[in-house]
């Protein structure tokens, strides 16, 4: 059934109070892995192409080929091939997003295991081949071997220097004997994030005592430093920890001219929203005081700042952003969310692997968000397909199945719906719903490529950012802190970067 939603916790959101390191020039220049597939994870012998089983990761069959013994394509040990084709047969990668990239590459390593290379059987010409397009363009040859071509096939094959919003390859296969068999191995594909903005460095300290019925600023001195830029559009203060919905509340005090504020009680956050120079946002930060309404208020509160869109939270050292495209499909979802980047950091469908992680998620995107999770390639199996966690089942079957990770399904889901006898399932992706259709907020829930209609109609999806590799290193340090206690603390000195628009 079409339900569940986001699991709002107002305590968590934007809390990026990043760290005081800048990037390092070689992290900055690495390469990003955009994306992958070895095949390492299909058993030996998979028939995959056409609709025959199951096809590994992010391949289609892009050709009704007929087939000789009722094999289409193979997978061997730690490759994919083909044997005894009737009829020649194209794998072809999903479109791969390289937005942000500069000097993508991709890499293919490929083998010939046939007595007679390439050769023509009963009018049928042997054909091997090799292809990639961008921006959905015109088909570019790496190579082609058929049965008239004495050339050998390299080991492996490379090709550089590609810029474009999108790059596809492609594989042909046509073998005429069982003989032989031709495979491909280790595709990879990668690119330098065009980085043209660099983070500002903030330095600030606040360990202060609050007594209740009183307000009281959330620092005590703030610096903003920037590399090159003098201003930005907007800075985000957060009570990134022991929020209190109803009770707790940031304000801003003074006389800020180019500069308005906006609370958001469901976050516990403050935007501060420009443009403005530095200058005056360490004012307005300064001027920011934290008050609750509560007379017997207990406990501590502590306090993140960021310029930027993305949050940070610190137990994943993860970036998250909810990205409005209302209709998206989860496939162009999927594109979309690999072809951003956050300074550096390759972004994917977020993978939820914590109930903490999930709360955060479900509170940014208030509305319906794809996440990266899938049982598309066998009926039952929900494997995360994005980010760092791609390949890792965490579920198994349907409705009271086995969590085997972790898990946030809303009541009744996945049920596959509609399932039955006359009518198969295929709500085969997984999503964060709309608040208003569950008693879970933050639960998942398995929907149509498309999504559903009224509240199941997909509004967007969440970006994760961290954790793949090639991505450079931040190093994030946390938060100025408030003490509901009548007496001076020491004050200590943290010193955090700000990611800034």
């Amino acid at each position: 059934m079409q339900s569940s939603v986001f699991h709002t916790q107002g305590h968590l959101l934007r809390t990026i109070f990043a760290s005081a390191l800048f990037l390092l020039a070689g992290a900055v220049n690495a390469q990003t892995t955009l994306w992958s597939e070895d095949f390492s994870s299909y058993s030996n012998g998979t028939i995959t192409g056409n609709g025959s089983g199951a096809s590994p990761a992010a391949w289609n069959s892009q050709t009704g080929a007929a087939v000789n013994g009722g094999l289409i394509l193979a997978v061997n040990t730690r490759s994919a091939g083909s044997s005894t084709l009737a009829n020649p047969l194209i794998w072809a990668t999903n479109t791969i997003a390289i937005t942000g990239y500069t000097n993508v590459t991709f890499s293919v390593d490929t083998g010939t295991f046939d007595t007679n290379q390439f050769e023509n059987s009963g009018g049928a010409q042997d054909n091997f081949a090799l292809e990639y397009r961008l921006d959905g363009g015109s088909w570019i040859q790496v190579f082609s071997r058929s049965g008239s071509s004495s050339q050998p096939i390299n080991p492996s094959y490379t090709i550089s220097g590609l810029t474009g919003t999108t790059l596809e390859i492609r594989a042909t296969f046509h073998n005429t004997a069982g003989n032989e068999n031709y495979t491909i191995d280790n595709v990879l594909v990668t690119g330098t994030p065009n980085i043209t903005n660099q983070p500002p460095v903030v330095s600030g300290s606040g360990y202060q005592a609050y007594c209740p019925n009183s307000s009281l600023p959330i620092v005590e001195d703030i610096s903003i430093t920037d590399p090159d830029d003098t201003s930005t559009s907007a800075v985000y203060i957060q009570i990134s920890g022991g929020y209190v919905n109803g009770e707790d509340l940031l304000t801003l005090t003074g006389t800020h001219p180019n500069i308005t504020s906006s609370w958001d009680a469901t976050q516990g956050e403050l935007s501060l929203i420009g443009p403005a120079t530095y200058t005056e946002f360490e004012a307005a930060i300064l001027a920011t005081e934290y008050s609750s309404s509560n007379a017997s208020v207990t406990g501590t509160r502590q306090f993140s700042i960021t310029v930027g869109e993305a949050n940070y939270l610190p137990n994943t050292q993860h970036y998250y952003e909810f990205v409005s495209d209302p209709g998206i499909t989860w496939t162009d979802a999927q594109v979309a969310a690999a072809g951003r980047n956050y300074f550096g950091l390759q972004g994917y469908l977020a993978t939820l692997t914590t109930q903490e992680e999930a709360d955060f998620s479900g509170s940014q995107a208030q509305g319906v968000g794809w996440i990266g999770a899938t049982d598309d390639a066998v009926e039952g199996e929900w494997r995360w397909v994005t980010g760092p966690e791609a390949g890792t089942q965490f579920w198994s079957g349907g409705v009271g199945g086995t969590e085997l990770t972790f898990a946030f399904w809303n009541n009744n889901e996945p049920n596959d719906y509609p399932d039955g006898p006359t009518t198969p399932g295929e709500e085969n992706f997984a999503h964060i719903t709309d608040p208003s259709v569950t008693t879970m907020p933050g639960s998942w829930n398995d929907l149509p490529n498309a999504g559903g209609g009224g509240a199941y109609a997909p509004q967007g999806y969440v970006v994760e950012y961290g954790g793949m590799p090639g991505d450079p290193t931040l190093s994030i340090t946390a938060t100025t802190t408030i003490v509901v206690k009548c007496h001076i603390i020491t004050n200590r000195r943290i010193t955090y970067r700000v990611i800034k628009n």
